[in-house]
């Protein structure tokens, strides 16, 4: 039973990293060995058990005689680090549409979803925004960019800040919170059903229930991985959110009961997306061509 082969970068400096790397592994091949596992990331058998028994601990992984295997948790999120690596191209088709909603002059909250993370780039040419934001690589990536960005602001929410989710959380964020009247928040969640939006932490949930609160309109980005499931702690029900953004892998029978919530549903093909954005990429690279040869 051999473990999937992870880039050298992945093999772990830290713990933390390696438990992620461990995880990254599970999600590809669902059931591996602890001997695989430690010939993957050069450590010891012993060292490897001592990774899975914290994982098992924190409800991530389910060891049993021979293997391990992930277990499906609804208490406990992943990385930020690893989540940045799952459902690329329905986060990317999906951020793209988000961020087309969002007009000049318009005040915006970013949670610190891995998903909403990936609007960033399509908001740099959107003029005179004022972006409020938890998740420490939206504010590095938008205040590296303000000055490129016309007249454009970037406010950080302060609170307790989280190395796992590389983002400010607490009583600090959500006072801070709480303080704001934006136009729209945007967010994500780890599971989303017919009655209503889920995550595993209470700190998180905190978060982006203030959030909810302090807009005038809430849009929730989630890929088709995230419906149909619950977790412990539940953030809202339907009746505070305006839309949903998801792909076209989500279950059509649960979008047409979140429809009939009166909730916005908009679904996006990531494959096509993905491939308009290499289309758009290659006629780039040929104006550029045609210009050097003119």
């Amino acid at each position: 039973m051999e473990a999937t082969a992870v880039p050298s970068k992945a093999i772990s400096t830290s713990r933390q990293e390696r438990l992620d790397a461990i995880i990254e592994v599970l999600l590809a091949d669902d059931t591996t060995s602890a001997q695989a596992l430690a010939e993957t990331f050069g450590v010891s058998l012993m060292t490897v058990h001592r990774d899975l028994d914290e994982l098992q601990r924190r409800g991530i992984v389910r060891k049993f005689r021979g293997g391990v295997s992930v277990a499906r948790t609804s208490t406990y999120e992943i990385s930020a680090a690893l989540r940045r690596r799952l459902a690329v191209p329905e986060k990317s088709a999906i951020a793209a549409a988000a961020a087309r909603t969002v007009t000049p002059g318009s005040s915006i909250l970013l949670d610190d979803s891995t998903t909403v993370a990936t609007m960033v780039d399509h908001l740099l040419d959107v003029e005179d925004l004022h972006v409020v934001t938890n998740y420490l690589p939206t504010l590095t990536r938008l205040g590296r960019a303000a000055t490129g960005v016309g007249g454009s602001t970037v406010t950080g929410l302060g609170g307790t800040y989280n190395v796992s989710h590389e983002s400010f959380l607490g009583v600090g964020a959500v006072s801070a919170i709480r303080a704001l009247r934006v136009d729209v928040a945007f967010l994500s969640t780890t599971t989303v059903d017919t009655e209503g939006l889920y995550h595993q932490e209470e700190s998180i949930v905190a978060v982006k229930s203030a959030m909810i609160r302090s807009a005038r309109r809430s849009v929730l980005l989630a890929d088709s991985t995230k419906l149909g499931a619950t977790s412990l702690h539940r953030i809202c029900d339907w009746d505070v959110v305006d839309e949903l953004i998801t792909d076209a892998g989500a279950p059509v029978d649960l979008l047409d009961t979140i429809r009939a919530r009166g909730v916005q549903v908009t679904t996006v093909d990531a494959e096509r997306d993905e491939n308009a954005t290499a289309c758009s990429e290659r006629e780039h690279g040929a104006e550029e061509h045609d210009e050097e040869n003119t």
